[in-house]
């Protein structure tokens, strides 16, 4: 069947092409190798990322529901909404293991401006701080009764912490922090209503805060995949569908910056904020860039806040409902994640749920081993930190080093008499009495409560970091900076690849590089290094050449020079006892751990100490 253009040539539709043919095409460019080798990647998630994604591979379209319909994985506003702007928070949501003190400040007669209520999250309190001031129950008390003397109050307050960003910080994947989020969030709808608080009145009180990292796809479905969840969870406890609704904040995460080149934490923040937008979170928090760094400066918190207006008004995402929503590739993961995290929560259930769980430190053990999993990612540089552990500016010094503890201020010299009635904890807000000092206050001579194994927060940089900081507190102490010889041999074909790679490879660890040379011959190398006044000698060749060139490289030069360090660009193989004996200190390779190489190439160079 033929027809007709619009200048008048005959045109023969071609055949529709199908999935077989793509991907016969792909493998053909791939020389043979199937797609799963190549182009599939696994996340920290046990999740297949796929090249590609089809109608097929997503949830069937009737099961999806329309934005703002239960269990309302599209959001909770409806489409016909004029405004769909987020709530913006410009401060980190501070969370406590009791409502009562700031909740008296913020319903006090005399309000000022930091009178505001903090969710109580007993839980979150123990696994950030180690122990409790007071026992579980009788912070479970607390929570119910903070419920009520909200709604007393007519404060639409959010009294009802789950704080899932603290599972983030200390390095878990997105299924353990959905995971241990539902689960805590199941704990407290038992305890409450146990109390006598109806399901709609928790769901009203609770809040959900999610840190968001980096991968934008991701943490979109993450999200979306908390409210699915949420509103499983609230049905099974009895809430109506529409006080299913789950009210997600979310963070810019603090694990993914950087001190070295903190400006790239701008391009973080922007790709976290959006992936917030994406998910249909209530509320943002946009954490300025240079927050880890000595900050946050005026100007930091300026661009976070512009970023809001950004996202909304240039963007066009004010008056979008689920703008992800639909894209195969989003509504698989989120799916995916949803499922397996509802496995892993039914799994803390089991444990005879979350509190339990946490007493018996078995989600900090889980977090543990993944937050192992990625900082090990971190160190082969397979996931790249930029400017710090990819395509570092040697130039660039750290806004600040947060090694350096802040001072001390001045002790307490009295302790508050205890204070215990509720009451009692406005009258003495209205006298002014601080926050802190409330706390204390109404803690004083109850028992003390359970201990835990502590989460551990950290950024992935830090050690990379550490050893910027010694490459540079080197420069300060003699000048230079130490130097990594590219020993190339042959031509480029023979040594480019290999030579790319050492010299990415060492600037990392803050060694200057000396490779613009090439040689003919093992001599002329040798020689040439042993001149280049280098701490370190890397030899750049081929794996075929190297049984022939390696040994006598390596020999020259340590008999020359036994204090240079001689490294070899590439794997060993069977071959490193060999290469070992003739004078080779070390091999870089793309399975090397980079953190931990460059620190014993630092050690050998003299660096440290």
């Amino acid at each position: 069947m033929t027809t007709t253009s619009e200048i008048g040539e005959s045109v023969t539709p071609s055949k529709s092409a199908t999935y077989a043919d793509w991907r016969a095409a792909v493998e053909t460019e791939l020389k043979g190798v199937p797609i799963e080798k190549k182009l599939v990647a696994r996340t920290p998630e046990g999740i297949d990322v796929q090249p590609l994604y089809r109608r097929e591979d997503a949830p069937a379209a009737g099961s999806v529901p329309a934005p703002g319909e239960p269990p309302y994985v599209r959001g909770t506003r409806l489409p016909t909404a004029q405004n769909m702007r987020w709530e913006i928070r410009t401060e980190a949501t501070a969370y406590d293991f009791s409502p009562l003190p700031s909740l008296a400040m913020a319903i006090a007669p005399e309000k000022r401006d930091a009178a505001v209520a903090v969710p109580a999250d007993p839980l979150g309190w123990l696994l950030s701080q180690g122990s409790l001031p007071m026992p579980l129950i009788c912070c479970f008390d607390d929570m119910a009764q903070g419920v009520r003397e909200a709604g007393t109050a007519g404060l639409a307050a959010r009294t009802v912490g789950v704080g899932a960003q603290i599972w983030h910080e200390a390095g878990a994947n997105c299924v353990q922090e959905l995971a241990f989020a539902l689960a805590t969030g199941a704990e407290y709808w038992r305890r409450l209503l146990d109390r006598g608080i109806p399901p709609g009145e928790v769901a009203a009180h609770t809040q959900i805060e999610f840190a968001v990292g980096v991968d934008l796809f991701m943490e979109t479905a993450k999200l979306r995949a908390a409210r699915l969840l949420w509103s499983k969870l609230a049905a099974a406890f009895g809430a109506d569908a529409g006080a299913r609704k789950a009210f997600v904040v979310a963070r810019t995460a603090t694990w993914d910056k950087t001190v070295y080149d903190p400006h790239v934490n701008l391009l973080r923040i922007t790709t976290e904020a959006l992936s917030a937008v994406l998910g249909g979170a209530d509320a943002i928090d946009i954490r300025p860039f240079d927050e880890i760094a000595g900050g946050p400066t005026e100007f930091g918190e300026h661009l976070s806040r512009n970023l809001h207006d950004i996202l909304a008004e240039e963007f066009c995402f004010e008056h979008q409902v689920d703008p992800a929503g639909g894209a195969w590739y989003v509504e698989t993961l989120t799916d995916q994640l949803a499922r397996r995290a509802w496995t892993l929560f039914q799994e803390i259930e089991k444990q005879g749920g979350m509190a339990a769980a946490v007493l018996a430190g078995i989600p900090q053990q889980m977090v543990a081993k993944a937050a192992a999993d990625k900082l090990a990612l971190v160190d082969t540089r397979r996931r790249a930190i930029l400017g710090t552990t990819v395509q570092p500016n040697l130039r660039e010094a750290p806004h600040a080093d947060p090694t350096v503890a802040l001072a001390a201020g001045p002790r307490r010299k009295s302790v508050p008499k205890p204070i215990k009635s509720f009451s009692a904890l406005v009258a003495a807000a209205v006298k002014r009495t601080t926050l802190p000092t409330l706390r204390i206050a109404w803690t004083q001579k109850r028992e003390s409560g359970p201990t835990a194994v502590a989460l551990k927060p950290f950024r992935g940089a830090e050690g990379f970091e550490a050893v910027r900081r010694a490459a540079d507190d080197f420069l300060t102490r003699t000048g230079k900076r130490a130097r990594v010889f590219l020993a190339k041999i042959g031509p480029p074909k023979q040594h480019k690849a290999r030579a790319d790679f050492s010299s990415g490879f060492f600037a990392a660890g803050g060694f200057e590089i000396d490779g613009k040379k090439s040689f003919a011959t093992v001599d002329e190398a040798a020689d040439a290094a042993l001149a280049s006044g280098a701490a370190v000698a890397v030899l750049c060749s081929t794996d075929e050449t190297y049984p022939e060139i390696a040994p006598v490289f390596a020999r020259k030069i340590k008999s020359a020079k036994p204090g240079l360090a001689v490294v070899l660009a590439g794997h060993p193989g069977e071959r490193e006892a060999e290469f070992r004996s003739a004078g080779f200190d070390d091999f870089i390779h793309v399975r090397s751990n980079v953190r931990t190489t460059l620190s014993q190439l630092q050690r050998l160079a003299g660096v440290l100490s």
